[in-house]
């Protein structure tokens, strides 16, 4: 029921794709329940294959039928089948990916600047049944990712995360920050705009020397050390990647920085102990991970461990409402090939109400789905320089494949609005929760005009 939720809450009208999705596998289960049964008592049970070959026939020949189209002039045809069925028609996009992903097919040129600035006049972006049935399996408490136990997450994570340090520094760069960054100038690089988005953030929560700072779902555990050195915080990570938790303390003990300045925590938010108390909490585009049907637990949790007086900062990566195909075909693509577990990206009315029903009161939200385009950019840009060096020689081809993709269309997404990503502040609805210091000159933070 969750998955049906959330597809309701992306769709604006009756007929944008999660509705069509969700009303055509609803009402066509009814429809051939219904038909079945009078074929078999009315013609007999041999006859009851007939709707489905008329479907398959139906959807192959006449649904599935794409429009003509160059699609040579932008990709390389590498099997002489896929070449034939695809060459001068567009090509659905989640058959292209599949056939990139298997080496059958490669651009003729920069994959990031195709997809761009080309992507309409060769792609066709309805979804086939493989697709479809993926969808189904959502559906079905076993198969889907919104039942989230601990260890079910744990693997999860593991399996993306754990993939290798080297890995990510490919891509992410020395910072090793796997979130969005903030630009101040398109000029700025991306380790520029990555401090930028760490002195942002303290300074959103308000961090002060000495004061407790948790940071849930913290990857390599920059945002915890520059915490800890620059605001003087006593800064707390929690990861549940076991490499991203050694790298943290490795750098943390370089750095100079104590156990007591830069702890991590290598364990689950639902593990960490329930006495622990801090002023500032923040979830940077970790909550999209927790699962749809655990939210509330998530949220809750947060809650009993931030001070009546603390803030709460949430980053999220989210999806516009009212999704085209083009918007639905990236989320379904990240979900089924990427973060497999990240269902609770959505627009952003349903973390606002998941927050007030969890008894937040928002402050402040900031949409910064255009520096995450610029974020991504730079991350694809590095890791194209960077796939075919040495010490990535032992990953495995797909997936290099899989990470130029992901990277150039995410790119696209973000910078065309499909996808964004939010910044959220938020704190305990409590009567006694003292306002007014959202009403001094240093709450207004260095990088607005607001502060003289």
């Amino acid at each position: 029921m969750e998955k049906i939720g959330v597809g309701m809450a992306m769709s604006r009208n009756w007929d944008d794709p999660p509705m069509q999705i969700l009303l055509t596998l609803a009402g066509g289960a009814v429809v051939l329940i219904i038909g079945e049964y009078y074929i078999a008592t009315r013609l007999g049970a041999a006859y009851m294959m007939l709707p489905l070959i008329v479907c398959y026939l139906y959807y192959h020949f006449v649904a599935m039928s794409t429009p003509p189209a160059d699609t040579k002039k932008y990709l390389e045809f590498k099997n002489a089948k896929v070449a034939a069925k695809w060459g001068k028609n567009k090509i659905p996009m989640h058959i292209l990916v599949a056939e990139f992903l298997n080496d059958n097919v490669a651009f003729k040129g920069d994959c990031y600047e195709i997809l761009a600035n080309h992507r309409q006049e060769f792609i066709d972006w309805r979804p086939d049944f493989g697709l479809i049935s993926f969808i189904l399996a959502q559906l079905i408490p076993i198969t889907s990712s919104s039942f989230k136990s601990i260890a079910a997450t744990a693997h999860e994570i593991a399996d993306h995360y754990d993939r290798g340090n080297d890995f990510f520094n490919a891509f992410l760069g020395p910072k090793m920050i796997y979130t969005s960054a903030f630009y101040q100038g398109l000029d700025q690089t991306l380790e520029q705009a990555q401090v930028n988005k760490l002195n942002m953030l303290c300074e959103k929560v308000h961090l002060k020397e000495g004061q407790t700072f948790l940071d849930i779902g913290c990857g390599w555990g920059t945002l915890v050390r520059h915490a800890a050195s620059k605001f003087k915080a006593k800064a707390t990570g929690v990861t549940l990647s076991a490499e991203g938790a050694a790298w943290c303390r490795a750098q943390a003990k370089k750095e100079g920085l104590s156990e007591v300045q830069c702890e991590i925590l290598n364990c689950d938010y639902r593990e960490i102990p329930k006495d622990r108390k801090f002023d500032a909490i923040s979830a940077v585009e970790m909550a999209e991970h927790v699962g749809i049907a655990n939210f509330q637990l998530f949220l809750g949790s947060v809650r009993s461990m931030l001070k009546d007086e603390g803030l709460f900062y949430m980053q999220v990566a989210g999806l516009r409402k009212g999704a085209n195909w083009e918007d639905t075909q990236w989320g379904l693509f990240m979900s089924r090939y990427i973060f497999p577990g990240a269902d609770a990206s959505t627009p952003l009315y349903w973390y606002i109400k998941q927050l007030e029903l969890a008894g937040f009161e928002v402050h402040s939200v900031e949409t910064v789905g255009r520096h995450y385009s610029h974020t991504l950019h730079a991350w694809y840009d590095n890791w194209m320089t960077n796939k075919d060096s040495p010490e990535l020689a032992s990953y495995p081809s797909r997936l290099k494949r899989l990470w130029e993709l992901f990277l150039a269309w995410s790119t696209v997404a973000a910078g065309i609005g499909s996808a964004t990503c939010y910044q959220i502040v938020c704190h305990k609805n409590m009567y006694s929760f003292p306002r007014d210091i959202f009403t001094t000159a240093e709450s207004a933070g260095t990088r607005t005009m607001l502060r003289t």
